[in-house]
């Protein structure tokens, strides 16, 4: 699973999890335009024109932050959400985890979409002393 957010320039930001032993994250992997991929599983689903994601583009990214966690012990911290901010005030949170009944829980090979600034500030997983939004 990743999500692919395409630039104005034509270069692509991928957040996919990822595996190394016991150490478990979020990889990022930034192609420029025209640089093939990883070559992840699945089939890709545009998804810009859904409500959620409209009011996202062609908005500037100002800033991110990162959350990190410590998925073991022994393994060293690894970033498992990011919080982009937007030029217009706005953000978007992608996170590790899953929707579990009324609310969502961690999982290593799942991602979370958080459009709502408050959800994400409630998500938070037992291995990080931050929530989601970093």
């Amino acid at each position: 699973m990743a999500i692919e957010l395409g630039m104005e320039s034509g270069s692509v930001l991928v957040l996919s999890w990822a595996m190394d032993g016991f150490n478990e994250g979020m990889a990022v992997e930034f192609r420029r335009p025209g640089e093939s991929g990883t070559g992840l599983p699945g089939d890709p689903i545009d998804v810009s024109y859904h409500p959620d994601w409209e009011n996202f583009l062609g908005v500037p990214i100002v800033s991110t932050k990162i959350a990190w966690h410590v998925p073991n012990e022994g393994c060293p911290e690894m970033p498992w959400s990011y919080n982009f901010e937007f030029s217009d005030e706005s953000s978007l949170v992608i996170a590790l985890g899953e929707a579990e009944g009324q609310g969502f829980t961690y999982m290593p090979d799942s991602l979370l979409v958080f459009f709502d600034e408050m959800l994400a500030a409630e998500y938070k997983i037992p291995a990080s002393a931050s929530s989601s939004l970093g």
